[in-house]
């Protein structure tokens, strides 16, 4: 059996961390220069600075954790490639990969529905 579709699925997943470690660098630390305002809203309003403070705080370590996935996936990737070429088979590293895809589509699905 293949691993092409696991490996492709496993690209969309890094795709869509890239996505949105570019977004946290964007509205996390420079929130107050992307956001003009008001902030009553936002978290960490009313005021500019304490949304800015709430939003750098937050993007930080969840894009630790993006980092932290991105290299998980490149590596369970490269275990599919192995496992392609012929090297010893991984029992874990099919279901693992479709998990990932499948959870990255319902974090797809739930980010969609909060816009």
């Amino acid at each position: 059996m293949t691993t092409a579709p696991f490996r492709g699925g496993l690209r969309l997943v890094q795709l869509l961390l890239i996505a949105m470690i570019a977004l946290l660098i964007v509205r996390g630390p420079f929130y107050g220069l992307v956001e003009s305002g008001p902030y009553d809203g936002a978290w960490g309003g009313p005021s500019r600075s304490g949304a800015w403070l709430v939003h750098a705080a937050l993007a930080v370590p969840i894009g630790l954790v993006a980092g932290a996935l991105l290299v998980a996936s490149e590596r369970l990737r490269r275990r599919l490639v192995l496992q392609e070429q012929g090297e010893p088979a991984a029992w874990w590293a099919r279901p693992v990969a479709a998990l990932a895809v499948a959870l990255a589509a319902v974090w797809v699905v739930l980010w969609v529905g909060q816009l």
